[in-house]
């Protein structure tokens, strides 16, 4: 598999070049959704989220094509140009003989962005939805993509009779009145026409479960039944009467504004339906509910309820009849409160980017912003480019494009602070940049403190539990939090993935998350919006250990830096656990990353666990091709602490005696017998300096301790034997320095690589020598 593996990315490079494979293989995971797969011929469909958009990925081997509709296939017109990090990162996650097959063959291969009547998306949003439906609590999810496949008129009605039919059977009001207000709103009234009996059936649930709603949601509703109404017939509520009386009389006050608003907003229409309408409520009832929403505007006020409900509410007050003097300067002051609030929000990212280039060493430098079309477009300094932490920093400030080159005028004005103290450039000679900046922050000049970020800094403490967490992968999942590049509903943290992802602020752990923060959340989402924002309630924060275990029992993540997919790997035996090591090891993020020595530790953990428990099928791997394999042989038979203290040559050692038939307990047997005979042999020759593989200090709880006092012996009598020469006012000590002793002697004196040294320091080497009772074998020319 590795061969098949270095094949690949060979043929991609040799095609594409080096900087693009390299954004392939950097392309995060979490943000690719394989719709289907099948292999023989190969067809699959895939969704790549990117730059807050979608991207659709459909490989036909069959008929030779591969669709997708990313800008290089669009604009492009040879295939060279077309091939784009989302169809190289495709490669790299199928199976590599596939893969390889189809890079060769490309050439044969007809690359299109063309889907007329858009048939290819909507499919692939109708198998991702029907995928939904099938797990439990993901219905809510599914009608978001079910919604996606409506993108044209187009056989559109299956798609509308499913969406209606499914979410009045979950009960789930809310998306089905969004989605008909949206689908009036796009002139699909004529299709939703035709499922009247269904509509009128979602009208009725709803008229009968208003005061189960949250005021909030209650809002929502109506501010889609404003828009739906204009359109649909509104006959069938005549038999609602008596239910709109009885509403009105109640004391919860979602049923009496649902009634009398529904009433007043509609009334024209409903009289001519039934007089009746005319006498639901008095105006005693109306001044009463006029009094109760004022009370209940300024107690969310106080209460510091989201800016989007009160926006609600003043959006309808008009048809209450509630003058704009009632609440409109209480309703100013605290908009103004939310916007300094959502200044304080940037500030505080700004304060945690400020102190990360503190803290790593970012390097304030020139990068000459240059205005390209409707983008700026800079030259990173090079050395910042090679620091982990520099990238993470500009890529949270929305810089993007190749080499993370290009930013829009409007994320350097409104990152106009943190833009000012990473680089060295004057923006005032920029016009566009300023209009963003006074836009957002006004005249107002801000200074940006670095102890405003500490409290984002994650500490040793918070990854610490004493209680294992069990958790059923059925319904949750672990997140791994992230910097928001834009702030999302004050949300400083989000996650990405297929969607953006925001924590739910009615949480009460949500204002203590944090960057790189991993959780234990809620696989349902609270609710979508906007196609692309997923809103999912936290449990609780997530310790490594915990994490761990979670993963390797196939729960559901998704990653951030720490590298959690290597868990899955392993267990699917993607990778070997040595290489996961190597790889965890070797992150260049982990400069920045807190507490991931840690990590390393837990990850560790499972390793050897996994080892343990696998140990004869690793075994059996590293019999096919154990060259240069001693390290991970020396792991699997966890033999590094016996081993401690010498360094042997081990790969010839198991090469000397691995067989094909060998097995795991007797080779380790077989092993251990070699090196004592291999320790034996070596003292028997008394080579001189070759004992200087051993380490006695870190030999003394293994096995082989009981060669040490052999291994003084000959130390000694070769230090005795071999001779230091004067030569005039020099003396040569390159043959001493061939001992074990004459070597450390040299080295602590910092001699180096000299063979004649002056009386002054052949008299600090002597002293050396007399302290371990030794005496130099000094002869006179």
């Amino acid at each position: 598999m590795s061969e098949l593996k270095t094949e690949l990315k060979a043929n991609i490079i040799k095609r594409v070049g080096e900087p693009l494979f390299k954004k392939a293989k950097d392309f995060p995971n979490n943000n690719i959704k394989i719709i289907s797969i099948q292999n023989d011929p190969l067809f699959v469909r895939a969704l790549f989220f990117d730059n807050e958009r979608e991207f659709h990925i459909i490989v036909d081997e069959e008929k030779k094509e591969i669709f997708h509709d990313c800008p290089s296939f669009l604009i492009y017109s040879s295939i060279e140009k077309k091939i784009c990090k989302h169809l190289l990162k495709l490669f790299l996650i199928l199976k590599k003989e596939k893969s390889l097959e189809i890079i060769k063959n490309l050439n044969q291969y007809n690359l299109t962005s063309e889907d007329f009547g858009s048939e290819k998306k909507r499919r692939n949003f109708q198998i991702i939805a029907n995928k939904c439906f099938q797990e439990k609590n993901n219905i809510i999810e599914g009608l978001n993509y079910l919604n996606k496949a409506i993108i044209s008129e187009f056989n559109c009605e299956p798609t509308i009779k499913k969406y209606l039919e499914i979410a009045i059977k979950n009960d789930l009001l809310i998306e089905l009145f969004e989605f008909l207000k949206n689908g009036y709103q796009n002139d699909l009234g004529k299709y939703l026409e035709k499922y009247e009996e269904l509509i009128e059936s979602g009208f009725k649930k709803l008229i009968n479960s208003v005061h189960q709603y949250s005021f909030y949601n209650l809002l929502r509703v109506i501010h889609y039944l404003n828009e739906i109404t204009k359109h649909k017939d509104l006959t069938f509520l005549s038999k609602f009467l008596t239910k709109f009386k009885k509403m009105v009389e109640s004391s919860n006050l979602n049923q009496r504004y649902f009634s009398i608003y529904f009433v007043k907003k509609n009334h024209e229409t409903l009289i001519k339906i039934n007089e009746e309408f005319n006498k639901i409520f008095s105006q005693s009832k109306l001044n009463e509910l006029k009094k109760d929403l004022i009370e209940h505007f300024v107690e969310e006020i106080e209460d510091f309820c989201v800016l989007d409900k009160l926006k609600l509410m003043k959006s309808q007050f008009d048809v209450i009849e509630i003058p704009e003097e009632d609440y409109k300067e209480i309703y100013e002051t605290y908009k103004n409160e939310i916007k300094e609030l959502e200044k304080k929000v940037y500030l505080k990212k700004f304060s945690f980017l400020k102190l990360l280039m503190e803290k790593y060493d970012v390097i304030r430098t020139k990068v000459g912003f240059r205005k390209k079309r409707n983008v700026y477009v800079v030259d990173h300094d090079k050395e910042n480019l090679q620091n982990e932490t520099y990238l993470y920093i500009i890529k949270k400030l929305g810089f993007f494009g190749d080499k993370t080159s290009a930013i829009k005028s409007s994320d350097l004005g409104i990152n106009y602070f943190i833009i000012r103290d990473l680089f060295l450039d004057d923006l005032t000679q920029f016009p566009d940049i300023f209009y963003y900046k006074n836009q957002f922050w006004g005249d107002e000049d801000y200074q940006i403190n670095i102890n405003d970020g500490i409290p984002l800094l994650r500490q040793d403490i918070d990854y610490s539990y004493d209680i294992e967490q069990e958790y059923s992968n059925e319904n949750v999942m672990i997140i791994e939090w992230d910097l928001a590049k834009k702030p999302i509903k004050g949300n400083l943290i989000n996650a990405s993935s297929a969607q953006i992802i925001i924590p739910d602020q009615n949480n009460p752990l949500f204002h203590d998350l944090k960057p790189f923060d991993l959780c234990y959340c809620i696989k349902t989402p609270i609710k979508i919006e906007a196609n692309l924002i997923k809103i999912v309630n936290v449990i609780t924060k997530c310790s490594f250990k915990d994490s761990i275990k979670s993963i390797a029992q196939n729960m559901e993540f998704i990653e951030g830096y720490y590298p959690i997919s290597l868990i899955r790997a392993v267990k699917n035996r993607e990778i070997d656990p040595f290489k996961a090591n190597r790889l965890v090891t070797t992150n260049p993020n982990k400069k920045f990353i807190p507490n991931y020595s840690k990590f390393v530790k837990e990850f560790r953990k499972f390793l050897f666990s996994y080892i343990k428990e696998e140990r004869e099928y690793i075994f059996e791997e590293i019999k096919k091709d154990p060259q240069d394999k001693a390290d991970q042989i020396i792991i699997l038979l966890n033999l590094s602490n016996n081993l401690n203290g010498m360094d042997l040559p081990y790969s010839d050692i198991i090469k000397n005696i691995i067989k094909e038939d060998s097995n795991l307990d007797d080779f380790k047997e077989d092993l251990m017998k070699e090196i004592h005979i291999y320790i034996n042999n070596l003292l028997k020759e008394r080579s001189i300096g070759s004992t200087n593989i051993f380490n006695l200090k870190k030999m003394k709880n293994t096995p082989f301790i009981k060669y040490s006092n052999a291994i003084l012996t000959i130390r000694k009598e070769e230090f005795k034997k071999m001779p230091v020469y004067k030569i005039g006012n020099l003396y040569d000590i390159s043959e001493v320095k061939k001992t074990y002793y004459g070597n450390k002697i040299n080295n602590i004196l910092k001699f180096g690589d000299k063979d004649k040294i002056s009386l002054k320091e052949f008299r600090k080497f002597n002293q050396l020598v007399e302290k371990l009772n030794l005496k130099i074998n000094l002869i006179r020319n």
